[in-house]
């Protein structure tokens, strides 16, 4: 289904919250898209104060395509109260509780529709602990009648929230009837027992496995007999639980996208910013222009006259659904991705002599911070926090619901490759720079620490930009990043997969891209910027003479007041990295629309070599860069000075026993490339040799060389090759 828009008559898209051709708020000429919080269900702009949607009713700040899954999420945080001591009683005799929504239609609000929702859900909790109360009502009464009120409470307080939505009349809707609450129950009980009923029919379980009580409220027979379902604790039981539990955590395949299919750029703006793919030659702004992902915002459009290069912030938009990724975003970009590192939840079954089975956890997701795009793992979180205290969810046909939805939430915000169809190139190339649409990046804030790689190499200076981002909002903006000459043979192959992740932090910080694209042989950039930047030491306070400081395709070093000027850097959202022997570089983001001069104050901190920031950097990033192992000139021969720097990698791999490491030798670019590369593999290999001597076993142990082709800092200037001379260290995966 489309629409068009009232302003232009351009066609718009369910999910278009803006039109992207005019700029124009769906179905209001007269509006500009300035308000920053909108209905994630239908678009329409929320005040300040409003916790529900005055046109359709959903709740604020919950992406949901029905009221349906409103309530799942309105139910959550009601659970999410109840006393860790609720049993199945507990349940059952909260049933009355849902009595206070039960008002009139001209006193209930919208909001209370979702109430109903709530109540059908309930009702399926009571009949399930039912039987949990029926098989434990000796051991549980006292216990029982101390939680039911607790959970009466937490009800109470639900509904009476829901109450008091300050809604229009002219807003408010009848409350659900005993017949939609009975019709619910049903929908919901059905679903419940067919995923149990799937799996058994796929793997040959030929024992029932349906909650008793419950297969009979959805089809109107009555319940199974006893005879025909297993025994709790059962080998029949447990083999029909993992069988149900592995089909639930099957989750169907991630849209996958349209083909690569490049197209080239015409002077049309509103067809080539359509585009999926854009592969133009000879164009006004580059020699070749490769883009991934279509020009849209995530998919809700632009205000009318916004251009995303001009370096301004997108306004505030939705967190983008993920079960409603748009059917032909490449994969990588238009969707909410969280890093490999934040695990799913992981359940098994817990086998007690005398006591009964129970599921449990392996491991979960780490229990603080976030942002608001990580939860999109709500149903992960759900089940970590509920899963002790929640007695229903000990039965598996309930928990495979939720463990279910947990592996498809993972799967679909899983990092993805992006990839850019480059072809062939131009026969020289003076520059390279790399453009990326960021949207919702908080690794300062989050402290979690992104990995950027092109074709499977990682690119530091990429790493150093992206790392130093604090975006929320959420709002997007261009970032433009130069790709050092070192690293131009990674787009020979003809695709180049550009990935970007959080694999070693588990801090869950999700982020999205809308698109991005290789500039090969940039002309000048249509919309510029300027930047002053100063550097000092981050202890004394004193500038860095010397320093270098890099932004887009410019770079220069500070003056004896640690201060420089760079000129012509692509606008947007600005990334100045400076850089100088014996410290670590810094990365500081400045937000420069176009024309404007801004300025960036970074500070660098000594670098330090001893075992304890060894182990912070591995933690973080994955490796540790050791400076202070010297060799004599052009030789692998070690220095006396480097003891302490090899100490402390002994340290290091004394505190992670049995581990296995890579011991990796770099170069700067003096000389020819094969001569550094067996250089560097011959350094590699004095400091494998010198561990071994100092008791490291050797099969923990892998040397490898790269010569000049892994820079951290461009060889152009002595900073930046005093900087790519190194060893680093890094557990092997």
């Amino acid at each position: 289904m489309s629409d068009l828009c009232k302003q232009c008559g351009a066609a718009l898209t369910e999910r278009d919250a803006f039109c992207t051709k005019c700029g124009t708020r769906r179905g209001n000429p007269s509006e500009t898209g300035t308000s920053r919080r909108f209905c994630t269900k239908c678009g329409e702009p929320f005040a300040a104060e409003t916790k529900f949607c005055t046109k359709c009713g959903a709740a604020a700040g919950i992406s949901s395509s029905s009221a349906a899954e409103n309530a799942r999420h309105v139910l959550k945080e009601a659970l999410a109260g109840a006393s860790g001591s609720a049993t199945a009683k507990a349940v059952s005799q909260a049933a009355p509780s849902p009595a206070p929504v039960a008002k009139s239609a001209a006193e209930i609000p919208k909001g209370a529709v979702f109430g109903g929702a709530v109540i059908a859900v309930l009702v399926l909790v009571v009949v399930v602990a039912g039987v949990i109360h029926a098989a434990h009502q000796a051991k549980e009464k006292a216990a029982a009648a101390e939680a039911s009120s607790e959970f009466e409470k937490n009800l109470a307080d639900m509904a009476a929230k829901a109450n008091t939505t300050g809604q229009n009349a002219k807003d408010r809707a009848p409350a659900p009837t005993p017949a939609d609450v009975n019709k619910s129950l049903a929908e919901v009980a059905a679903a419940a027992n067919a995923l149990t009923q799937d799996a058994q029919k796929q793997r040959g379980v030929n024992q029932p496995n349906a909650i008793p009580g419950i297969a009979g409220a959805a089809s109107g027979s009555t319940s199974p007999s006893s005879s025909s379902i297993p025994a709790p604790g059962s080998p029949a039981a447990i083999a029909a639980a993992s069988a149900a539990a592995d089909a639930a955590l099957t989750p169907p395949a991630v849209p996958s996208g349209p083909p690569v299919v490049p197209v080239a750029a015409t002077g049309n703006q509103a067809h080539y910013w359509a585009l999926e793919y854009e592969r133009t030659v000879g164009g006004s702004e580059a020699d070749l222009v490769v883009r991934t992902g279509d020009i849209n915002n995530l998919g809700f459009g632009w205000p009318k006259g916004f251009d995303p290069f001009s370096g301004q912030s997108t306004p505030g938009h939705p967190w983008p659904d993920i079960n409603h990724i748009p059917p032909n975003a490449p994969p990588g970009t238009d969707r909410i991705m969280v890093g490999t590192s934040v695990m799913p939840i992981h359940l098994s079954i817990q086998h007690v002599a005398g006591k009964p089975d129970r599921i449990v956890l392996d491991s979960a997701l780490k229990p603080l911070g976030g942002d608001g795009y990580s939860g999109s793992l709500g149903d992960c979180l759900f089940i970590r926090d509920n899963l002790a205290t929640m007695a229903y969810l000990q039965m598996p046909s309930v928990l495979n619901k939720f463990a279910a939805n947990c592996i498809r939430e993972r799967q679909l915000t899983m990092p993805t490759p992006i990839v850019l169809p480059v072809g062939a190139l131009p026969s020289k190339i003076n520059n390279v720079v790399v453009q990326i649409f960021a949207d919702d990046f908080q690794p300062r804030a989050i402290h979690s620490h992104f990995q950027v790689s092109l074709n499977g190499t990682r690119i530091p200076t990429f790493e150093y930009a992206l790392n130093s981002l604090d975006q929320s909002g959420p709002v997007g903006k261009l970032l433009t990043l130069e790709l050092l000459p070192e690293y131009w043979p990674l787009l020979k192959p003809g695709a180049v997969k550009l990935l970007i992740d959080d694999p070693t932090t588990h801090e869950p910080d999700g982020y999205a891209i809308d698109f991005v694209r290789i500039l090969v042989n940039p002309h000048k950039f249509k919309y510029e910027v300027s930047l002053t930047a100063t550097v000092t030491d981050a202890d004394t306070h004193k500038p860095i003479t010397g320093a270098t400081v890099s932004a887009g395709l410019a770079s220069a070093a500070a003056d004896k007041q640690g201060k420089c000027q760079l000129q012509g850097i692509p606008a947007g959202l600005v990334v100045a990295t400076a850089n100088a022997p014996g410290y670590d570089e810094n990365s500081v983001p400045v937000d420069l629309p176009a024309g404007q001069n801004g300025n960036a104050d970074i500070q660098l901190h000594r670098h330090q070599e001893n075992t304890a920031a060894l182990e912070q950097s591995i933690e973080q990033t994955g490796t540790a860069t050791i400076y202070g192992i010297h060799f004599d000139t052009d030789s692998s021969k070690i220095r006396g000075d480097s003891i302490p720097a090899l100490n402390a990698v002994l340290g290091l791999i004394h505190n992670h026993a049995g581990s296995h490491w890579i011991i990796a030798g770099h170069t700067d670019n003096q000389g020819d490339a094969p001569h550094n590369q067996t250089l560097s593999e011959a350094r590699a290999k004095s400091v494998v040799a010198w561990l071994k001597q100092h008791g490291v076993d050797i099969n923990q142990l892998v040397p490898q060389g790269f010569g000049a082709t892994r820079p951290v800092a461009d060889n152009v200037t002595a900073n930046g090759r005093a900087l790519n001379r190194r060893v680093e260290v890094a557990l092997q995966k």
